[in-house]
């Protein structure tokens, strides 16, 4: 399953070579332990840089947005096998 979000989050993270790695994620009162980091990319809304990290749980796929002037993390996709 496939859906769109725009969800705030609360997001755990580590850094390590000046590279942010998410660890956990708090989404509709459960957390998330996330496994892995797929893909780290940014894009630009208007003039504002956003990154955009694909990261997964043992069955889940998420994927995070953040807003570094803000310092907002947003669960903009999810994907489950139920």
């Amino acid at each position: 399953m496939h859906e769109l979000l725009n969800d705030p989050v609360d997001v755990v993270v580590s850094f390590k070579d000046n590279r942010v790695f998410p660890r956990t994620m708090r989404w509709n009162q459960h957390d998330y332990n996330i496994n892995q980091v797929n893909l780290v990319h940014s894009a630009h809304e208007g003039q504002k840089r956003v990154f955009f990290f694909s990261v997964s749980d043992t069955s889940n796929y998420f994927k995070l947005k953040l807003d570094p002037e803000i310092l907002e993390w947003r669960l903009v996709e999810l994907y489950t096998d139920g």
